[in-house]
This record gives C-alpha cells, structure tokens and sequence, in this order.
C-alpha cells in the first residue's frame, strides 16, 4: 500500500476538481503563517472534515485560475443537458433515500460475496454524497456561474468529506492501526531549513516513514513546491480541453443525450410510483440489475485509474521517484459502442449465456464489454469497443442477424 506521506499533496491537487467552477471565497482567517504552520493547519483541517481550509490554503491567483476555469465550462455546456443530468441524480438520490428498505431486501443483494448487512452499513452515507453532490451549488449551469469556492467546500464539501470519514471509518482495519483521518489529527509539521521564500518541512505521521517537503512562498502563501511547479501546465491543459469544447458538437450528440434522459427518467418515474416491494423490485431488477452487476467492476477500474493517474503525476512531479504507471484511462469511444437488439424480453438467466457467447466470438475477452438492458419486451447488449459492425454481425452465433444498421450502429439479432 502506498504510503500516505506521499499522497498528502496528491490530497491537495485531487480537491481542486471539486472546485471547478468556484467564485471568490469570503474573507477567512486564513492558516498561520510560516510553512510548518501552514501545512499543519491544512491537514488539521482535512482531519476535521473542514474542507474550506483547502480553498484558504490557495494563493488568490490559483483561486482566480479556478475560477476562470468554472466560468469558461459554464459559457460553454449546453444548460439543457447540464441541468438534466443533475436533475436526474437529484431523482435517483431520493429514490435510493425514499425505497432503501425496498432496494436493501432486493434479491441482487443476495451474494456469497457481499451480505446485505455489508451493504446496508455502508448504504447511508454513500447515498449522503450523492444527494450532496446533486444538491449542492453545482448543480446548474446558473448556479455554476457565480459558485463560491469557500462557500461550497465550507457546507457540501464538508459534509461530503464527513460522509468519506464514516466509509473510512467502518472499513476493516489493522488492530491497533489508525485510519487516515487519525493520523491525519495526530500528524506534526517542524520547519527544518528556511531561507527566503523556499523551506523544507518535516512531516510525521504515527506508522508512517518520516517524509521532508519542500515548500515555495507563492502570493504570502506557503505551498508545496510540487504544486507550485505543475500548476501552470495543469491550468493550461484544462483550458485548453476547454477550448475543444464547441457548442457545434454538443448540438450534433443533444438529441441523443436527451433522448437517453427520457428513458431514464421514464424508468426512474416507474421505480417511485411502485406501491409494493414486489412491484418495485420487479422493475428495480430488471432495469438496474445490469448496471448494479457492472458498477464494482467500473467503480474499481475508475478508481483505481484515477489513482495510478495521481501517482503518475507525483511521480512526474518528484522527478520519477515513482516510475510505475499502467498509463491513463481511456473514456469510452460512442463511435466504437454497438447495440444488439433481440425483440424479446430476457431474464438475467437467460441473458448471460448470450453474453459468454458474445464475448466468446469477439476472441478479446479481457477489452470487450457487454451491457444488458431490458425496456418492455426489447432486450438491448451494449457492447464496445467494437470498429467494424458489419465483420461483428458475422460472428453472432447466439441468433441470426436480421438487420445491420451502419448510421445507428445496431444489429436486430432473431433468436435461433
């Protein structure tokens, strides 16, 4: 396991994309002054779940980079889908709140690998960031244009952290091993050099390997040297993902987009106006089964990217003290995502000998993805990556292909 000295500034550096979108913060205290005493104020403060520390840690030019950053996404994403796309995690958040006895009792909970007394412990609070998240000051485009930095890491960012710090707290741990938060709290910062604005702190963390940072006075604030050095090119990089982003292209993906909404908010409207636990685990298994099946193995990969992402770049940054990196991860390509559709509804039981087939005749298991869904009596397998549909449709042999289209990159697959 990596140690944590080493992602203390990656603690920083991954806060900052909570921040997209921030205004100026109202005026703080503010952390003490000197090296020792402005990092031991910020891991404090993250120890405590005040995450507001985190935008008072930023020098104002970084503030107002952030900002820049923020104002330019919201000038440039189509509200319709921005606000959608929130309106329906707002929906999804209070129907995992307003059913949790119903989805708790669900038969996909009924694994040798995860009991639902599992479950249900950690259920609360990662629902709780969820509608944080969902509800908070980024959740329009109109809000999003004069959101506060200081404000929404002071009350969404803080109770967010909180919940991560009673995940945190329930996950098992050594006997006699604290968690992060703990030592977080019982961390000491001592200033070992300091001459001019560079200074060389030392950080002690109870089971942890004593780490020395090199820290750089930046605008009256002292931050590690690390961040100071990447800063730039990561704002610069950010703008200029930015600037690709053109309103033309948006337009052309829209009626998609919000064609894929409606049927999630139809789906979502059948699951809240269920009357029964048997009618509303009828359709929870049917149309979230094949994404509840799905989501530990993304939910992993995703973090896991995200992650070795970090480490990468501290590495980068450190100047290849941590060489290893599996590379980035890749979103997923729509132009390489196919559909197969079967005119008939599918049990689970009933799909997965289609989905081994499909894997099968693909000769790439361990790249290709298949995802199931059921809408009425259509059975839909997403499945990606996929480049050449028509040399695909040749190798289903669950069913005859009875029609390849190219434009909407389907196949209608007759069951044998």
């Amino acid at each position: 396991m990596r140690k944590l000295i080493p992602l203390f500034t990656l603690l920083l550096m991954g806060t900052l994309p909570l921040l997209s979108g921030c205004g100026s913060s109202p005026q703080q205290a503010g952390p003490p002054e000197g090296p020792a005493g402005s990092m031991q104020y910020l891991m404090q403060g993250v120890a405590d779940q005040k995450m507001e520390v985190v935008w008072e840690f930023l020098p104002a030019s970084y503030q107002s980079d952030v900002n820049g950053l923020a104002h330019q996404f919201a000038d440039k994403m189509d509200p319709e889908i921005y606000n959608e796309m929130f309106a329906i995690a707002q929906r999804v958040a209070k129907l995992l709140q307003d059913k949790k006895e119903y989805i708790l009792k669900n038969e996909m909970l009924e694994s040798p690998k995860t009991a639902p007394e599992e479950v249900a412990k950690y259920y609360d609070p990662g629902v709780d960031i969820l509608a944080s998240l969902a509800n908070s000051d980024l959740s329009t485009i109109e809000k999003l244009k004069t959101f506060d930095g200081g404000k929404f890491l002071s009350t969404s960012g803080s109770q967010i952290a909180k919940d991560f710090a009673t995940i945190s707290g329930l996950m098992p741990q050594k006997e006699g091993d604290p968690g992060f938060t703990e030592k977080l709290k019982q961390a000491k910062v001592t200033l070992v050099s300091e001459e001019g604005d560079q200074a060389t702190i030392k950080i002690e963390v109870p089971g942890e390997t004593t780490k020395e940072e090199v820290m750089v006075k930046v605008e009256d604030k002292w931050i590690p040297q690390t961040l100071a050095k990447n800063w730039k090119s990561k704002i610069e990089s950010a703008q200029q993902s930015l600037d690709k982003l053109k309103p033309e292209d948006m337009a052309a993906q829209k009626t998609q987009a919000m064609a894929g909404f409606k049927q999630l908010n139809a789906t979502l409207a059948q699951l809240e106006n269920a009357k029964t636990e048997k009618e509303f685990n009828e359709q929870f298994t049917n149309q979230v089964r094949p994404l509840a099946q799905m989501a530990p193995m993304l939910l992993m990969l995703g973090a896991a990217a995200v992650m070795e992402q970090g480490f990468s770049d501290a590495a980068a940054a450190r100047g290849g003290v941590m060489a290893e990196s599996p590379g980035e991860a890749k979103p997923i390509n729509p132009n390489t995502m196919i559909s197969i559709v079967v005119n008939k509804k599918l049990s689970p039981g009933e799909q997965d000998p289609i989905i081994d087939e499909i894997l099968q005749s693909a000769n790439d298991t361990e790249s290709l993805q298949v995802i199931p869904t059921v809408d009425g009596e259509i059975t839909t397998f997403k499945v990606y990556p996929v480049e050449d549909i028509e040399a695909f449709s040749k190798k289903i042999k669950f069913g005859k292909p009875s029609k390849v289209d190219t434009d909407s990159r389907s196949i209608t697959v007759e069951l044998e």
